[in-house]
């Protein structure tokens, strides 16, 4: 962990969680839209800002050590995890093993987009596999001493991330090569020490780049998606992301820090791989409540707004009271020592 905490960094992750967490509901195209043409690359961007200097100057085998193995391991675990829930909850549709052994295959090809034999829900959390990759062709990018050969070997990997769109690679490793182009200008950002709390400029600055980038996003008919190496126009998803990334950074860059929003930053790492398991409790118990049924039934985006609220709400406390336990742990070791 890096020594700086940055208060806006918890901000947008804040906001890019809730968005990820509505992503995945049915809302109107136009919402899912304007979701999707900047929400991932914010969070790749906030990946490579948080990569401290030199984190890209140590041997393969420390980076290996440092940054890719404890995503394996959460990778894994809430694949895992993940694999047991979707058996369970579709053993009425296809026998437990086969169940298994399609859900195993699929979580050792980590692709997100790889089809299933059935219409069951894929196990594979593509954000791990694709940020791992996404890492590991930064760190080899800099390992080119020349700057400018650092840039145009970075230019080809993203071109080939665009140019397999859609092949369900393994270890989605098309989204890896999009990624990686975000992850290098976040972590450009954090080599020049760029700090948006110097960065002066009026909350109309970062609004009017808000509603400039929405703008051009609902123009896109095809909305980018970085788990499909997707960039739908590039013309105009290119600039809509890199407005709205840049107008919410200048709105958040002077707002106070408090623990309702790092706490909720800090849980993005339980919100991202679990939330989609708790959408049919959330439903079950809104069905049971008369006046929800409609709602329910018809997808209101209130009713999914809401929904996505109450999730990450509830992950959050439970991710706070883990952490709460934790420490009192580490405080009883201390006392007897």
């Amino acid at each position: 962990m890096n020594a700086t905490r940055y208060p806006w960094i918890d901000f947008l992750k804040t906001l890019g969680i809730v968005l990820v967490v509505a992503g995945h509901t049915h809302l109107p195209s136009e919402q899912h839209r304007w979701i999707y043409s900047f929400h991932m690359p914010l969070f790749f961007l906030i990946s490579g800002f948080l990569l401290a200097p030199g984190a890209l100057a140590v041997s393969p085998r420390e980076f290996v050590s440092k940054r890719i193995r404890k995503l394996l391991e959460l990778y894994f675990g809430f694949g895992i995890l993940a694999m047991l829930y979707y058996c369970y909850a579709f053993r009425d549709t296809q026998s437990l093993g086969m169940s298994l052994q399609e859900r195993i295959a699929s979580l050792l090809y980590a692709s997100g987009s790889k089809n299933q034999s059935t219409d069951l829900y894929p196990v594979v959390l593509w954000y791990f596999p694709g940020l791992i990759c996404a890492l590991l062709l930064v760190y080899g990018s800099w390992q080119i001493p020349s700057k400018i050969g650092r840039f145009f070997a970075l230019g080809i990997i993203v071109t080939l991330g665009v140019m397999m769109s859609g092949r369900a690679l393994p270890w989605e490793l098309e989204s890896g090569c999009i990624a990686a182009g975000w992850i290098a200008i976040g972590h450009v950002l954090r080599l020049r020490q760029w700090d948006l709390a110097a960065v002066r400029a009026p909350a109309a600055v970062g609004l009017l780049a808000v509603l400039m980038g929405s703008t051009l996003a609902l123009f896109n008919s095809s909305p980018p998606d970085i788990r499909l190496a997707s960039l739908g126009h590039p013309w105009l998803s290119v600039p809509a992301a890199l407005l709205m990334i840049v107008g919410f950074f200048l709105l958040c860059k002077n707002l106070p820090s408090f623990r309702l929003i790092t706490a909720t930053s800090a849980a993005t790492i339980l919100i991202f791989p679990t939330h989609t398991m708790a959408f049919p409790y959330v439903d079950r118990i809104a069905l049971k409540i008369p006046s929800m049924h409609q709602a329910v039934a018809s997808n209101a985006p209130w009713y999914l707004w809401s929904k996505t609220v109450l999730v990450v709400a509830l992950t959050v406390l439970l991710h706070a009271i883990y952490q709460s336990f934790q420490t009192y742990r580490k405080r009883q070791k201390a006392s007897q020592i």
